[in-house]
């Protein structure tokens, strides 16, 4: 097997460990998932637990590359994160792309005479803003780092960008749908919302792996665009209060599409000489 496939094959397993682990206490206590709220009363393993779960792609991402001893693999798995210096415009559309995606998909709803949320926009309080900016831009760094820093750059070198972005997308579905093997985690939950959630994450690692190539590999804009996404669900709800309704996750992927027959799918990765990318 190619040293590049062994090491993101070992990044994925560890990711399932990783992620195991963080979500064994809930077994232990027998916490059910289906009645825990942000201000729920739980043991601080079962906290603790859920916070590694959050950060299992970048931990793993970590713990692979110091273990394969790759020269600078560390720095330059994580040197992205601080490459700012890309155009502005790309700021922009990182951080209101996904929210501009909500509010066409409640226009289009209401062309559609479709279920509209109520209310269709909110806007939390300063402080409440600022904590929920921290604690997006600490959950992009714990993901992001994982799914394109590791996974995308170095998939794309030998597979090409789209494919590796469908990859890294499946991948990313798998680890998001962990909440339904832990107690209560399957109330409610339907192949349909599992199906879904593999359109909308799938059309998503598309449009961050373009964001990522077009910037010449920063992971810092990704970030951006991973937490404003986060932030546009909480600033436009959905219609069903997932943002996993069909209307939403179709037009996701018409743009995920739409950027793929545009930009090609290179989806602006320039490979090296050596092949892997920078």
């Amino acid at each position: 097997m190619h040293s590049t496939n062994r090491l993101v094959a070992c990044w994925i397993a560890a990711v399932f460990g990783i992620t195991a682990l963080g979500i064994a206490p809930l077994f232990v206590y027998r916490v059910d998932l289906s009645r825990l709220t942000f201000s729920s009363s739980i043991p601080i393993a079962v906290g603790l637990g859920i916070e590694l779960t959050a950060y299992a792609p970048a931990l793993a991402a970590i713990l692979v590359v110091a273990l394969f001893r790759e020269e600078r693999g560390i720095r330059r798995l994580l040197r992205p994160v601080l490459r700012w210096r890309v155009g502005a415009i790309w700021f922009v559309v990182a951080a209101l792309g996904s929210t501009l995606i909500f509010i066409a998909a409640d226009a289009t709803r209401a062309m559609l005479h479709a279920p509209l949320p109520s209310p269709w926009f909110t806007f939390p309080g300063f402080a409440s803003m600022g904590f929920l900016v921290g604690a997006l831009l600490a959950g992009a760094f714990g993901e992001e780092v994982g799914w394109r820093g590791l996974g995308q750059a170095r998939l794309q070198g030998r597979f090409g960008a789209l494919s590796a972005a469908v990859v890294v997308g499946v991948v990313w579905t798998l680890w998001h749908l962990w909440p339904v093997i832990a107690p209560g985690g399957l109330d409610g939950t339907t192949w349909a919302d599992a199906w879904l959630t593999l359109v909308r994450l799938t059309s998503l690692s598309v449009l961050f792996a373009w964001l990522y190539n077009s910037t010449g590999g920063s992971l810092l804009i990704v970030m951006v665009a991973h937490a404003g996404y986060d932030m546009g669900v909480n600033l436009v709800p959905g219609a069903n209060g997932n943002h996993a309704d069909p209307v939403l996750v179709v037009m996701l992927a018409a743009v995920a599409i739409t950027v793929a027959v545009v930009v090609g799918p290179s989806l602006g990765h320039a490979p090296t000489a050596d092949g892997p990318s920078r």
